[in-house]
């Protein structure tokens, strides 16, 4: 890790985890809304482009706040090689599942 890093690391953690906590709100009263409506109304509610944008802003950065908190389980538990690699395989995984779940919100709630 370069140097300093631990300290940009923190600082982008606390702005994800407040964005977490401002949003959750928000996320928990729109899904209960639309889970009221059964399993279409969940679609609806992903499928209406303000809907499905706030619910991807609110994945993103509970993914975000999860891929943080375990590169700090890496970079405690690991060192060398087995570290890079971990930080390496952790970010590509976060990256394929944010990838998935935009395709799909995009999909449903700009092109039908």
């Amino acid at each position: 890790m370069a140097h300093g890093s631990g300290t940009k690391h923190h600082k982008i953690h606390g702005i994800v985890g407040w964005g977490l906590i401002i949003g959750l709100p928000f996320a928990i009263g729109s899904a209960v809304k639309a889970v009221g409506g059964g399993s279409q109304g969940f679609v609806d509610w992903l499928s209406n482009p303000v809907g499905g944008l706030g619910f991807l802003a609110f994945f993103t950065a509970a993914l975000w706040y999860c891929k943080l908190e375990m590169d700090e389980v890496i970079i405690d538990y690991f060192g060398g090689g087995a570290r890079s690699f971990g930080l390496l395989a952790n970010r590509l995984v976060a990256l394929i599942v944010w990838a998935m779940m935009t395709y799909v919100v995009i999909k449903l709630a700009f092109l039908g």
